[in-house]
């Protein structure tokens, strides 16, 4: 055997185990209990084929900040946190004060915090006084009540004088007025397949695969920086038509030729960009304000291969599909009494057993 034929017999091996190996695995899991096991060894391979898959998505990375009119206890001394009158270029926005925009994608919580409105006002709780009436004796400090032997016992509140601090000023009976700022990120994410198998969409979309394309787009310090001036609507959809272009650039240039059909990929984004609603112009200024952080445009390679086998005489069908090598049956699989079921028998049996037992 020649050193050619010897590589082609190894590729050629090294195929056919990769369905096997994967049909093994699905059909050992305990929880398929009539699936017979290592049924990737037992039945016989007739076909595979690959069937290219390509996953496209595109998003916008988004940062939003929620502002809640609100009063907390108020001391009297020097407020020493953010301030509006503090900086009189940065009043109109929350993007003012600090932030810290998270690496990757993923949806989190950020940074919140409390502004100053500067209005400092009575305790609407307690009047002013500091104190209201006591949560537990309600006022009274003494009162009789049954126990638990049905005897009448007198009660005394620790109290002493039927008040308690006032939870909403904590007893210093003045409250500021601020806003309590949350800030959130979110990823606005769209997808599309380049697929025409039988592999469902929702287990292709959910794939992993190989990335082949990726383009990132960074907004921060620019848009940031505008915000901060007073980021309006039209900027933002200058600054997205450039963006846009720029993608559309790169995608000619580098993943066009790795896709049969490079319109999908080029009608996403075109679809995305225009269907992308603008956050500038939905912002309610101190009350709710979005800004794009960065956008991500991905190709992903996923590995779909339709695999024909036949077990016992009868035809069946599967394809193995992501990274890692999942199993999705097309129509029925193979069913027989397995050792997962007589397992499963013999501990109902156990059970039946031990309640008989019980009983008697």
């Amino acid at each position: 055997m020649t050193t050619a034929e010897s590589q082609l017999q190894v590729q050629t091996q090294g195929i056919a185990q990769y369905p096997i190996n994967a049909m093994n695995r699905w059909s050992s899991s305990f929880f398929k209990l009539s699936l017979p096991s290592n049924l990737g060894t037992r039945a016989a391979i007739k076909e595979t084929a690959d069937e290219g898959a390509k996953v496209l998505s595109i998003g916008v990375y988004i940062a939003l900040r929620v502002a809640e009119v609100e009063g907390v206890p108020y001391d009297g001394s020097t407020y020493e946190g953010h301030t509006i009158g503090d900086e009189s270029k940065s009043t109109s926005t929350l993007w003012a004060y600090e932030t810290a925009f998270p690496e990757g994608f993923d949806t989190r919580d950020g940074e919140e915090f409390l502004i100053s409105l500067g209005h400092i006002y009575k305790c609407p709780g307690c009047s002013g006084q500091g104190r209201v009436r006591c949560s537990t004796c309600g006022g009274r400090i003494r009162w009789h009540e049954k126990n638990w032997k049905d005897e009448i016992v007198e009660k005394i509140c620790s109290c002493g004088d039927g008040k308690m601090m006032c939870p909403s000023c904590t007893g210093y009976g003045e409250q500021l007025k601020v806003l309590r700022v949350k800030t959130h990120y979110v990823f606005n994410e769209k997808k599309e397949k380049e697929y025409s198998g039988r592999l469902p969409e929702r287990l292709l979309m959910g794939s992993t695969g190989n990335v082949i394309f990726r383009h990132t787009t960074e907004f921060q310090k620019r848009v940031i920086a505008e915000a901060i001036d007073g980021f309006n609507a039209d900027e933002f959809t200058g600054l997205m038509a450039d963006v846009h272009g720029e993608l559309r650039s790169e995608v000619a240039e580098s993943v066009a030729r790795q896709m049969v059909n490079p319109q999908i990929l080029t009608g996403l984004i075109d679809r995305y960009f225009r269907e992308l609603p603008n956050p500038v112009a939905a912002n309610q200024r101190l009350r709710a304000e979005m800004l794009p952080v960065r956008l991500k445009c991905e190709v992903t390679d996923v590995p779909v291969k339709s695999v024909k086998y036949q077990y016992k005489g009868r035809d069946y069908s599967l394809y193995i599909y992501s990274n890692d090598r999942q199993v999705w049956p097309e129509g029925k699989a193979p069913a027989e009494f397995t050792w997962k079921l007589g397992v499963v028998f013999g501990l109902f049996a156990f059970v039946c057993l031990l309640l008989i037992m019980a009983v008697h």
